[in-house]
């Protein structure tokens, strides 16, 4: 099996490669032919391959993709950008594996991003009179009713064994996915899986779609699948009020929902979205009460926060959240160390770097880069002021004394934990943007920014490490110190 699945994507991958070089097919076509072809294979293969031999083989595919895409061995977009999607299928798959993930599990996964996807994609291109966009690729609504559709149908025809094991003297039995999780829970699946490929921008929907159908199923609890469609409703409630506010985009605003969804479900409990509605006010309110604007910042000050910003400061949140179900048994009540410290560490570092940002900008004290202490204008990433860093001191007080009040779990030493690790992700975060971050210099006037306007150069850092990526990395370093502080 496992010589025939890689003889089949392999001619494909020629044939399509050929006949969109050649323009005997479209891209589009071309490339949706080899995904269903590639992304059914896997399907196949975790049900029939052994697990450990097919995790090398992921791996080293992943690795040979990465070198034909950025060496322009393999087809380009339509738009001519390269096709970094088709790296992120073996990315998914691998993570899958890697995971403690049912094989069936994987399967479904993958089957719902070999045939969902594809689905969405030629009713659009074949049917859709008018698109929207919220991270960068049009889509579709007529796309995502092809997508939820054929998610419901794939959910009524794919079955599973009841049992892994049977007893010789039984019957094995089977029962579709919609009979082990019932139709609330497919239902919200399909509309989450739906709004998470309207989310997936260059190629990314192949590594949200399986990932986030594996979790739902694997790891959510039956009794919690009733929520998902009242979670929906509320998400769309609070996405509407942010976006009419303009304190985010559309794209930002179901990017919050999914965070949101997967945190109540993750916990289970409506409890730990109060450190995200937290950071979101006062972050709100900070801009509101100290307004600012300065040439030398990021492009995006000031303005409604899009999907990469939110993911950028509530990715991790929302990662832990998810694994947090992995960690006990009665999360409701009784959370088990140190998870609760991690989720507040999270926020307090995004609270701590958007009040010292927004505050520090505001007063325009002399700022100075964090690394070499020369004299920078107010807003540079790397730079920090004294009205900058005790208002980060303050934003880190505030989500550790807030939560400690108001949330129903009085955590041992929480306050001083979080306190010191959010001063801390902030100084961090600075120093990441004096050190990697790209800033740009104005030729004739020689200022530097963040961005690179009309004809700025590339004077420092790194042209992809942007004030996002920074403000993702920040967290998660700290985060991860955290953790193997508070568990040694």
């Amino acid at each position: 099996m496992l010589y025939f699945l890689a003889l089949v994507v392999l001619l494909t991958t020629l044939l399509t490669e050929l006949a969109a070089r050649r323009d005997w097919l479209p891209y589009w076509i071309a490339r949706k032919v080899l995904h269903v072809t590639a992304v059914g294979a896997c399907a196949m293969a975790s049900l029939t391959i052994d697990r450990s031999l097919l995790t090398w083989i992921v791996g080293g595919a992943a690795l040979l993709l990465l070198v034909l895409i950025q060496t322009n061995q393999l087809m380009r977009e339509e738009s001519g950008r390269r096709a970094w999607g088709i790296a992120w299928l073996p990315l998914a798959f691998l993570i899958l594996l890697l995971s403690p993930t049912p094989r069936p599990v994987i399967a479904f996964a993958m089957w719902v991003l070999a045939i969902c996807d594809p689905a969405a994609t030629v009713a659009g291109k074949l049917y859709a009179r008018s698109t929207y966009n919220l991270t960068g690729d049009p889509k579709s609504l007529i796309g995502n009713l092809a997508f939820a559709g054929t998610f419901i149908l794939l959910a009524l025809l794919f079955t599973v064994p009841t049992q892994l094991s049977p007893a010789p003297e039984a019957p094995q039995q089977f029962l579709s996915v919609v009979q082990l999780i019932g139709w609330p829970g497919i239902i919200g699946m399909a509309l989450l899986l739906t709004a998470g490929e309207s989310l997936g921008s260059r190629g990314l929907d192949n590594l949200i779609v399986p990932l986030l159908t594996a979790w739902l199923w694997s790891a959510v609890e039956p009794g919690q699948y009733a929520l998902l469609i009242p979670l929906l409703l509320g998400g769309t409630v609070f996405s509407v009020i942010m976006v009419n506010r303009r304190s985010l985009t559309a794209g930002g605003a179901i990017t919050a929902t999914f965070l949101g969804i997967i945190v109540v479900l993750g916990t289970k409990s409506f409890w730990w979205l109060l450190p995200l509605f937290l950071f979101l006010l006062s972050s709100s309110l900070i801009g509101r009460l100290f307004p600012s604007t300065t040439a030398a910042g990021d492009g995006k000050h000031k303005q409604a926060r899009d999907a990469t910003q939110v993911l950028a400061n509530g990715a991790v949140y929302g990662l832990l959240g998810a694994r947090f179900i992995q960690s006990c048994d009665t999360c409701l009540y009784d959370y088990h160390y140190p998870w609760e410290h991690l989720l507040l560490v999270a926020a307090a570092v995004a609270t701590a770097d958007t009040w010292s940002s927004e505050i520090g900008q505001y007063f325009r004290w002399p700022t100075f880069d964090l690394v070499t202490w020369k004299k920078v204008p107010a807003g540079l990433s790397g730079g920090v002021s004294l009205p900058g860093t005790v208002a980060g001191l303050a934003g880190a007080v505030f989500i550790a004394g807030a939560c400690w009040w108001l949330l129903p779990y009085h955590l041992p030493g929480s306050f001083t934990i979080v306190v010191l690790a959010g001063f801390f992700g902030m100084l961090l975060d600075s120093a990441l943007g004096a050190l990697l971050q790209a800033k740009f210099q104005d030729p004739e006037t020689g200022a530097f920014a963040d961005t690179p306007g009309q004809q700025g150069i590339l004077a420092s850092g790194y042209r992809w490490m942007t004030n996002d990526l920074v403000n993702f990395l920040a967290i998660f370093i700290v985060v991860w110190f955290a953790e193997f502080f508070l568990s040694s």
